[in-house]
């Protein structure tokens, strides 16, 4: 140990023994730091518009316009304004032969060219041949190959712009017209909602409404057959010999038509039926949604809710024809059996229109808050309990005493045969009815018949198309059409700017860094340190004076040590030079100066070891190895580009550069520490530190050696020392 103190002291001596050598050791000890200021000053913010504003780029606008919509149309001369107000960079308007040929000479940096279909091709959009529209971008890579990528950047923002204005104005135009739409659906919103749900109601319903069709075909046909049998009667009116003969055909067709009655009156009981089955499965319908109480399933619920309106709906158009069918019978009667069973029909109706109201306000809720509670349910199912007694009242109604009634009107027209001598003889002087009028209503029921036939097939040939739009319908809520609405009459220019850009990028760094300079700080603190130790094995020497008779016997080993204290010494003496001259100086982010002080002092002393060990080990060789391994980490260790953009063998090797760990814990101290990347990046240094030493102080006898026979040859051939 004495002997290693003994060469350092002499070493430290040494540089302040003379003047020159001291000034020699303080400009070794700058240097660096000179290296890291220039640099980082130079790279402080190289995409900031105050420095790109200079660089030059040519537009040449050779764009002719186009109509569109009947209006001319030039987006190259927007273009140009909008550039003229730009201070992005510096843009040269000019034609395409001077732009060529300053390109070319490097006067300029890049071109854009706007060709002369540039409008053409934009509003071809609105045409039967729509195609993109180009921009014909031009760089002068040789010169300036950042210049190149800057510029590049620029015609990719100018792109957006044209891209941004042209599609703003198609939009404003678009909802300026979607407006109109807008409102007239607006003023029709009921009407739509009310339609969606009877198309539903159709789907529902269309077995119903096919077996209704076919029984209106077969009383038409029925109609006919009894309009018929009447001719006769109207001819016996003018001739009373004809009276006897047609007396067995009319009372023929007044039995024909008791028939039809009794089966009318029969279709009531079987149509109130129907209508009391419906209402039990409403009923089923409203107990389903109603056990869906505080479900999360949406849809679910929203589709339960669909087919309760339908239900509803279908009960409906049931109820009301038959209220319809009572009302014309009675008003020939004057029943109050048949008015009562009327007014409970009625009541139904009231409560089914109450229901269909409170289903669409439980879908409002549903839209609006995700679930229904037990609350919003129970006014439905109350109701629903109600429509289900109203409709067994009535069915009870009916069988107890307005059937009994029918029958008797139906009988009645027997007793109405009796008469009909008399009135057939009176016939003659009816002036209101003849044959011509029989001849009208019979064509009038053949009319019927055919078109309640042909509205039979369509219904079935479509019934499938009309259930699909039914299921459609049912997934779409009354919420979604209002929206659509809404959305038409939303203000033309919003949706322009809005449908341009949908969404806004918020950045947010976790780990902020100010600006461009300082993320490039500890690449050129690392480079700067490894530098500093270069320029000492290229100055100093790494052998003690052994002509000395004190260091004449000291061993190699003891020598390898000493001159690593010197070494080492100068070189953390570079690094805090270098540390504090860029936090002073260049006013660089630093988040945690401790850290950054701490790899300072772990990448000197292992940047001194790999140097010096070298340089001490293979001479001038060494010295050699040393500009080669900075080379190949500044390279490889992702200190100036991510080391996934280096070839395989960069990132195989990566890991192995103590470049990365430097730079990597400089970058924990000026971004913002993670404690963990730190930890590593300080082990790994010193883990190499410990075997860099060992290795440099073991092989130092056998490289010496091996060494001095290669400089031996270097000498002797004259080419080397």
């Amino acid at each position: 140990m004495e002997n290693i103190k003994a060469i350092y002291q002499r070493d430290l001596k040494a540089m302040i023994s003379s003047p020159l050598v001291m000034v020699t050791i303080l400009a070794l000890c700058f240097m660096p730091s000179l290296y890291t200021l220039i640099n980082v000053r130079a790279v402080w913010n190289p995409y900031d518009i105050s420095e790109i504003k200079n660089i030059p780029v040519a537009v040449v606008n050779n764009d002719t316009g186009a109509n569109m919509a009947g209006q001319k149309l030039n987006v190259g001369d927007t273009v140009v304004q909008t550039l003229k107000k730009n201070r992005q960079l510096d843009w040269q308007f000019t034609s395409a032969k001077q732009a060529d040929s300053r390109l070319k000479e490097g006067s300029y940096y890049a071109e854009i060219i706007i060709p002369k279909n540039f409008s053409a091709s934009l509003t071809s959009i609105a045409g039967d041949d729509p195609h993109r529209a180009k921009l014909v971008y031009k760089a002068n890579s040789r010169d300036a190959p950042m210049g190149g990528k800057i510029t590049e950047t620029a015609a990719k923002t100018l792109v957006n712009k044209v891209q941004t204005q042209f599609l703003q104005t198609v939009n404003i135009t678009l909802f300026s017209k979607l407006n109109v739409l807008g409102d007239k659906a607006k003023s029709q919103q009921g009407q739509i909602l009310e339609l969606k749900d009877w198309i539903i109601a159709l789907s529902d319903s269309m077995d119903l409404a096919t077996g209704a069709l076919g029984e209106i075909n077969h009383t038409s046909t029925n109609m006919q057959a009894i309009l018929t049998g009447l001719k006769p009667v109207m001819s016996a009116s003018q001739n009373v010999d004809v009276l006897q003969q047609s007396n067995s055909a009319t009372m023929s067709s007044l039995h024909s038509v008791q028939g039809s009655v009794n089966k009318a009156f029969n279709s009531l009981g079987t149509n109130l039926n129907s209508a009391t089955a419906s209402a039990n499965r409403l009923n089923s319908n409203i107990k389903q949604l109603n056990r869906s109480a505080n479900s999360t399933n949406k849809r679910a619920v929203n589709d339960m809710l669909n087919r309760a309106i339908s239900s509803v709906n279908l009960l409906k158009g049931q109820v009301t024809p038959l209220q319809s069918f009572l009302k014309s019978v009675n008003g020939q009667s004057h029943l109050s059996a048949i008015s009562s069973l009327n007014d409970s029909l009625g009541n139904v109706v009231s409560l089914l229109n109450a229901e269909k109201s409170q289903l669409r306000s439980l879908k409002s809720t549903l839209a609006s808050q995700g679930r229904l509670t037990t609350g919003d349910l129970n006014s439905a199912a109350n109701n629903a309990n109600r429509i289900t007694a109203g409709m067994n009242a009535a069915l009870g109604q009916y069988n107890r005493s307005v059937k009994t009634h029918l029958d008797a009107i139906s009988g009645s027209l027997i007793s109405a045969v009796s008469k009909s001598q008399s009135i057939l003889g009176e016939l003659k002087q009816a002036k209101g009815i003849n044959e011509d009028y029989l001849d009208n209503a019979i064509q009038g029921n053949q009319l019927i018949s055919r078109s309640s036939s042909n509205l039979e097939n369509k219904l079935t040939t479509y019934q499938g198309d009309i259930q699909n739009i039914a299921n459609q319908l049912k997934l779409t809520s009354d919420n979604d059409i209002v929206s659509v609405i809404t959305v038409l009459q939303n203000n033309p220019k919003t949706m322009g700017n809005t449908l341009v850009s949908l969404f806004n990028v918020k950045n947010e760094s976790i780990y902020r860094v100010g600006s461009f300079g300082s993320a490039f700080l500890p690449t050129y603190i690392t480079l700067s340190i490894w530098i500093g130790c270069t320029m000492l094995v290229m100055i100093l020497h790494t052998t003690i004076p052994r002509e000395q008779r004190r260091f004449h016997n000291m061993s190699v080993h003891e020598e390898f040590c000493g001159k690593m204290l010197t070494y080492g010494t100068l070189s953390l003496i570079q690094t805090m030079i270098i540390i504090f001259s860029s936090i002073i100086f260049l006013r660089v982010q630093v988040e945690s100066v401790f850290i950054m002080l701490l790899f300072g002092v772990l990448s000197s002393l292992l940047f001194t070891a790999i140097v010096y060990g070298l340089a001490a080990c293979f001479g001038n060789l060494g010295k050699a190895g040393v500009i080669f391994l900075v080379a190949l980490q500044l390279a490889g260790s992702g200190a100036l580009y991510p080391v996934q953009l280096d070839p395989a063998f960069y990132r195989f090797a990566y890991r192995f550069a103590p470049f990365a760990y430097s730079v990597g814990g400089f970058r924990e101290a000026v971004g913002g520490p993670n404690m963990q990347s730190v930890f590593i990046d300080a082990i790994v240094l010193i883990l190499m530190f410990v075997v860099t030493f060992l290795l440099g102080f073991f092989l130092k006898i056998k490289a010496q050696n091996f060494t001095r026979r290669i400089l031996s040859d270097f000498s002797r051939t004259g080419i080397g020392q």
